[in-house]
């Protein structure tokens, strides 16, 4: 019996091998004894964790103590409950904000130094999921895997949570307006994207395959630029407006480029989605969801 956590969350979501996936009003994980209830009542193997209270990079610098707060109850009570209840296997979601940029992400760089300061709580949220899943391995032998999952993207993102999502709808937004389409920024900051669909494979992967609290980079090894994604997504949208760089503000960290060394060597044979393909799927998902808004669908 495989259980989701934060299963209408944009991970969550996605995830279709489960056999129960929790909404935040099913399974509320900031309430210990109901989120022990939920998981009493169906007495899980597995578990996979993606509840998490996010915000985008502005809001993490304005509410960071909420957001840390917040998280910390929600992570303390998810992992208590999972032991309580009998799990055999948690899979808990951490994030690439948890290493510092000084390291240019490798698993080996978990502990070395300080989140980036424009999410410093939130690389520590992600930190304590480490934490726990070696002290519940360690003190009740539950299998604790915490892949790190780099920049995700795909259909039914937030729009306002993720480079991809937000230059999406902007560009939309420019083009159903008639609007220049205008970006913070120069456009030469580097990621490494993830396309959704990927991200799921790889957890299913891990549910039968990988049981050590070792942390994994889930990354596709793949860099683009932010300008080369917002070519992509003008030329998806079919945006022929002017688009205007706003360079004198600066946006996120400059660079932030993820090693999938260890993952190419867990799974050699894994074939990514391509940018371009990942990207053209999520034009077309917020496309659609645009033209049902207006329409009153």
């Amino acid at each position: 019996m495989i259980g989701v956590t934060g299963g209408r969350g944009f991970v969550g979501s996605h995830i279709d091998f489960a056999d129960v996936k929790f909404s935040r009003n099913q399974c509320p994980l900031d309430d210990f004894d109901r989120t022990l209830d939920c998981f009493n009542r169906h007495k899980f193997d597995t578990i996979i964790h993606c509840a998490a209270e996010q915000k985008n990079y502005q809001k993490m610098i304005t509410s960071q103590a909420d957001h840390y707060y917040d998280n910390s109850i929600i992570n303390l009570n998810f992992f208590k409950a999972a032991q309580l209840s009998g799990a055999k296997k948690v899979i808990a979601l951490s994030s690439i904000n948890a290493i510092p940029t000084s390291d240019n992400c490798t698993e080996h760089g978990l502990w070395l130094g300080e989140p980036d300061k424009n999410c410093y709580t939130d690389g520590h949220k992600n930190r304590m999921l480490h934490i726990l899943g070696k002290s519940y391995n360690n003190q009740y032998g539950m299998s604790c895997a915490i892949p790190m999952l780099s920049n995700t993207y795909g259909p039914d993102s937030k729009i306002d949570n993720g480079v991809i999502p937000i230059l999406i709808n902007k560009c939309i937004d420019a083009k159903k307006n008639n609007d220049d389409f205008i970006i913070n920024g120069d456009g030469s900051p580097q990621r490494d994207f993830i396309y959704i669909k990927d991200v799921v494979k790889i957890i299913e992967w891990m549910v039968y395959n990988y049981d050590s609290n070792d942390p994994v980079i889930l990354s596709s090894g793949s860099i683009s630029s932010i300008k080369q994604i917002v070519e992509l997504i003008v030329s998806k949208v079919n945006f022929q407006g002017k688009v205007v760089w706003n360079q004198d503000i600066k946006v996120g960290q400059v660079d932030k480029i993820c090693s999938n060394d260890l993952l190419k060597k867990l799974i050699p044979d894994f074939q990514f989605t391509s940018i371009e393909d990942g990207i053209s799927e999520t034009v077309k998902a917020f496309m659609e969801k645009s033209r049902k808004q207006h329409e009153g669908i």
